[in-house]
């Protein structure tokens, strides 16, 4: 699996898509289109807008879950170190939960878990 476009993204109109926003990597003086983000309902839905904006945190967001992990790693192996079973300890099934669940979040952008793919028909 290939590796994403580096970051920072921006978000940019495209004179073709007018009402739709893409995000776009400068990479040496280069745009690179990295997505469009069409209206779900419609022209005045707003959710293009939404999405370009979580889209283009992405980058930033992937970082400062890579950063974070060691600390919530940390923090079960606190949790765990304070002779109270997971079981018994809601403060240790917490942190292993925020753990476990950033984990599964790297995994799936590094290709290890995948999302189902929905086939649908034209013009959904």
């Amino acid at each position: 699996m290939g590796q994403h476009t580096q970051g920072p993204w921006i978000i940019n109109l495209d004179p073709r898509y007018p009402s739709e926003p893409c995000i776009d990597a400068v990479i040496d003086g280069v745009v690179w289109h990295v997505a469009l983000c069409h209206n779900a309902a419609g022209p005045e839905d707003g959710s293009a807008e939404a999405n370009a904006r979580l889209i283009a945190a992405a980058p930033e967001l992937l970082a400062t879950l890579k950063a974070l992990l060691p600390t919530l790693r940390a923090d079960v192996e606190k949790q765990s170190g304070n002779g109270v079973s997971a079981h018994d300890s809601p403060t240790l099934r917490a942190a292993k939960a925020r753990y476990e669940a950033a984990v599964r979040v790297l995994a799936k952008i590094d290709g290890q878990l995948s999302y189902p793919i929905e086939h649908r028909s034209e013009g959904h």
